[in-house]
């Protein structure tokens, strides 16, 4: 099976709804697969839940993540179509929930090795958004066959990532009241980790 099949889905019912037809953790008390970050004091959300907009905002753009990358338009949602997809990607009931977004790009000439996928769900509280990036780590460490826990630095408060042993890492993170999913299937291993630090980046800005 395809290792980009979740986000897939989830990129087709971010759109169809889209256009109307369809932290804080000490290294030592740390899970396998968390990465402790410095700055989970709070900084990496500035102020308030991200709107639909800022969370369109947060989303990369081609130009920001390089010349040589294509990909579908930008995809940002709210409401209770956010809700149900929150609700399908985390396993949780995703309370709280403020607005979804999606973006998939690949690269140019090379789209079957070389793909990037973000999801973003933009909560009202800390609390909500680690409830739900607790359940979609959850969710995606339940794979089959199951993904091996790995660690990078993101910058994020909270961060669980998953690599399928080759090219693929699947990160699930936390910045504020924002969870964070990306999935990048690419050679390149610090290409792949900057994929998530790039992330980050974006939703400290639009916050």
């Amino acid at each position: 099976m395809k290792f980009a099949v979740r986000a897939t889905v989830c990129a087709v019912a971010l759109v169809a709804a889209l256009t109307g037809c369809g932290g804080d953790e000490d290294a030592a008390n740390s899970p396998v697969g968390v990465a402790p970050i410095g700055g989970g004091d709070g900084k990496g959300k500035k102020s308030g839940p991200l709107t639909v907009e800022q969370v369109r905002a947060a989303l990369p753009t081609n130009e920001q993540l390089g010349d040589v990358y294509v990909g579908d338009d930008l995809a940002a949602i709210d409401g209770e179509p956010a809700r149900q997809q929150c609700a399908k990607d985390t396993g949780t009931p995703c309370t709280g929930l403020v607005a979804a977004g999606h973006k998939e790009a690949a690269a140019r000439g090379n789209a079957d090795d070389d793909e990037v996928e973000f999801t973003l769900f933009s909560f009202d509280s800390k609390e909500a958004a680690s409830a739900a990036m607790k359940g979609m780590a959850a969710k995606t460490a339940s794979g089959d066959p199951a993904p091996e826990p790995t660690r990078f630095t993101t910058g994020a408060d909270e961060t669980q990532a998953f690599s399928n042993g080759s090219s693929g890492t699947r990160t699930v993170m936390r910045v504020g009241t924002v969870v964070a999913y990306v999935q990048a299937s690419i050679y390149h291993t610090e290409n792949r980790d900057g994929m998530s630090a790039l992330q980050v980046e974006l939703i400290k800005k639009a916050g």
